[in-house]
C-alpha cells in the first residue's frame, strides 16, 4: 500500500513539473530563432503570451512596467510604448488602447509604464521644475533605460519603436517622441497636448510620422492648449509638420471628423484628426475602414527611424 501512495505521489510531482512555468520578473528572455532550412529565413515563434510585471532601477528608484509578447513573432519584433492617463495605471491602459489583438497578429510587444504612483501617478512631462507638479521624478530617464534594454535583446527591432498615449500620457509620449527622438520612428497622441519648453528645445534627428487625435469638446487638454505649458492642438501638428520639413498638405472632412495630412517629399506623413464635439477620450472610430487599433499599427509600421 506504501509503496502505491509513493509512486502516485511521485508521478503527481512529475506531471506537475512538466506542466510549470516560471513567472519571472525582469525583461523576457531572448527567444531561440527557429531556422527554415530550406529558405534560411526564420519561422514563427510561438510563445505563452500575457502580461508580465519588470522592474527597473532609475537614479536609486525602482520603477515598474509592464510588457505584452506577442503569441507568435516571425524575425526582429517592433516595439509599442504606451502611456497611461494621468493617475491611471500600465494595466488600464492595457485595456483602453487595445493593442493585444494587433500585437498577437502582427508580432509587436507592448510595453506599459507605470507612473510612480507616490507622485499621484502622473508623468513628469517636464524637465523644468518651475510649475512642475511632479518635480523629482526622472520620467525621461525611466523611458530610456527601458529603451536602453532594448539593445540586450537582439530579438527587438530598435528601429521600429513607437510611443502612445493618452492625456497626461499623450503628453508623455510627444515628449518622448522630441526629446530622445533619435530612438523614436513614430508617435499617437490622443486626447493630449504638446508640452512647451522653450529652455528644453527638442533635437529632431529624422523624419518622425505622428497620428494627433483631439475632441473640439474637451475641456480637460483643450484645443487652445495650456497657456504657458503647451502649445494649442494644430499648432503642434504644425510644428512637428515643420521639422519634418512636410511639402504636402491636404484636409479631408468625413461628417464630424476633419482629417489633415502633413507629408514629406519622402512620405513621412502627420496626421491630424479633428472630432467636432468629441470629448476627453480615446477614440475608436475606424479609419479607412480599419478599426482605430488597426489603422494605428498600419500607420506606425511603415516608418523606422
Amino acid at each position: 500500500m506504501t509503496q502505491k501512495i509513493f509512486i502516485s505521489l511521485l508521478f503527481c510531482f512529475i506531471l506537475f513539473s512538466a506542466c510549470s512555468t516560471d513567472n519571472q520578473t525582469g525583461f523576457s528572455p531572448t527567444i531561440e530563432e527557429d531556422i527554415d532550412e530550406k529558405t534560411g529565413e526564420p519561422n514563427p515563434t510561438v510563445r505563452s503570451s500575457d502580461l508580465e510585471t519588470n522592474s527597473i532601477s532609475v537614479n536609486q528608484t525602482t520603477r515598474t512596467y509592464l510588457t505584452y509578447w506577442p503569441s507568435v513573432t516571425s524575425g526582429l519584433v517592433p516595439v509599442i510604448i504606451d502611456f497611461h492617463g494621468g493617475a491611471g495605471t500600465a494595466e488600464g491602459q492595457y485595456i483602453t488602447s487595445n493593442f493585444v489583438d494587433i500585437a498577437d497578429s502582427e508580432g509587436i510587444l507592448v510595453i506599459y509604464p507605470q507612473a510612480d504612483v507616490r507622485a499621484g501617478s502622473v508623468w513628469n512631462t517636464l524637465h523644468s521644475e518651475e510649475g512642475n507638479k511632479v518635480a523629482g521624478v526622472d520620467d525621461f530617464g525611466f523611458i530610456a533605460a527601458i529603451i536602453e534594454s532594448f539593445e540586450l535583446n537582439p530579438n527587438i527591432d530598435t528601429s521600429r519603436i513607437y510611443v502612445s498615449g493618452y492625456s497626461n500620457g499623450a503628453a508623455m509620449a510627444y515628449q518622448i517622441a522630441c526629446h530622445l527622438n533619435e530612438y523614436i520612428a513614430g508617435f499617437v497622441v490622443m486626447s493630449g497636448l504638446f508640452p512647451l519648453e522653450d529652455e528644453y528645445p527638442c533635437v529632431i534627428t529624422h523624419e518622425t510620422a505622428g497620428i494627433i487625435i483631439n475632441g473640439t469638446s474637451d475641456y480637460e487638454r483643450p484645443m487652445i492648449g495650456i497657456e504657458g505649458y503647451t502649445m494649442p492642438v494644430r499648432e503642434a501638428a504644425s510644428w512637428w509638420a515643420v521639422q519634418n520639413g512636410s511639402t504636402q498638405e491636404s484636409v479631408i472632412q468625413d461628417e464630424n471628423i476633419e482629417r489633415t495630412t502633413y507629408e514629406t517629399a519622402s512620405g513621412t506623413q502627420i496626421q491630424l484628426f479633428i472630432v467636432e464635439g468629441g470629448g476627453h477620450d480615446w477614440f475608436t472610430f475606424y479609419v479607412d475602414n480599419l478599426p482605430m487599433n488597426e489603422f494605428i499599427w498600419e500607420f506606425l509600421s511603415n516608418f523606422r527611424n
